[in-house]
């Protein structure tokens, strides 16, 4: 069987103290069929040094790319996206976190997955991830997934962790329309772009690496009470709503690519979106797929509809 070769997506930024591991765990995937491209965002520390080291004791092919240095991971990645040529249609892509350690099948998981699905041209492979502190010691799961992925689910919601999302080709060249403006997390925009596509999405409930938790972290950890309550912070902050806005935008980026009816969901959100009266909001997105999650999230979601803060 036709192994294909992984593009695996690395944005780095003064990432020196915890690369070594990354690099090492992305060397001893059991499928070798890999290529590294890196965009560098202007680090000052050891970065380059160590992506250095690591190409001369390596046979696959890496690449070193000047980041936009706009100070921000997404559009680092959005430059990667923008900036990886397409080959084989069989190719795949792999975002790739500077500070994790990958687990040493992730790759061969996500290409068998791939393998199965060879009836649908867009795909999106993603899992659950292991929480670790700095020195590696396992500190729990990320949550798993209560309602399947739809594209109702992503315009309001991200349901994965970017680093462990392994993509066909259509993704990323549907992903290369979407401007980085609209891009409010690169992982958000990947599920979402899939979705609208009417893609094949995995949520493996397996943990795919070693996703380390310190301050430096841009994401992180977003389960449990305390992460739900803090929620309700950006929705009051505005950024909820700029958060839709971008989201909204990032489809129409995507024109007659998205389905017919993941434009027609769009259209009838965007409506109601714009209707004066709350209650007439509310009705009008209970007879739509648009939901998060979990119970308490939607419940952060009807009140964001009620109040137009979204």
């Amino acid at each position: 069987m036709h192994k294909p070769t992984v593009h695996i997506l690395l944005a780095t930024y003064n990432g020196a103290q915890f690369l070594t591991e990354q690099l090492d765990s992305i060397a001893r995937q059991t499928h070798s069929a890999w290529t590294l491209t890196i965009s560098d965002d202007g680090s000052t520390d050891n970065t380059l040094a160590l992506v250095a080291e690591f190409a001369a004791r390596i046979t696959q092919p890496l690449t070193v790319l000047q980041g936009p240095r706009q100070k921000s991971s997404t559009r680092n990645f959005c430059h990667l996206i923008q900036n990886t040529p397409t080959a084989e249609a069989s190719d795949l892509y792999a975002f790739c976190d500077q500070d994790d350690v990958w687990l040493d099948n992730k790759l061969e998981r996500a290409v068998e997955w791939h393998a199965q699905q060879q009836s649908h041209a867009v795909r999106l492979y993603c899992s659950r991830t292991q929480f670790v502190d700095e020195q590696l010691k396992p500190i729990g799961l990320s949550p798993g997934i209560q309602r399947p992925p739809s594209f109702g689910n992503a315009l309001v919601q991200n349901i994965a962790s970017g680093n462990t999302m392994v993509m066909s080709h259509d993704v990323l060249l549907a992903q290369k329309k979407v401007k980085p403006e609209h891009s409010v997390w690169h992982d958000w925009t990947t599920y979402l772009v899939a979705t609208a596509l009417g893609g094949k999405v995995c949520f493996d409930d397996q943990p795919s690496l070693l996703y380390r938790q310190h301050r430096g972290n841009v994401i992180g950890s977003n389960d449990g009470l305390i992460a739900q309550i803090r929620r309700f912070k950006p929705l009051f902050e505005g950024r909820f709503k700029q958060w839709t806005d971008a989201n909204m935008a990032a489809v129409k980026d995507l024109g007659s690519l998205s389905t017919l009816t993941a434009r027609e969901l769009h259209h009838r959100f965007e409506s109601l979106r714009a209707m004066p009266m709350f209650w007439s909001r509310f009705n009008a997105w209970r007879k739509t797929s648009i939901r998060r999650q979990s119970s308490l999230s939607n419940m952060t979601l009807v009140l964001a509809l009620t109040l137009a803060l979204t």
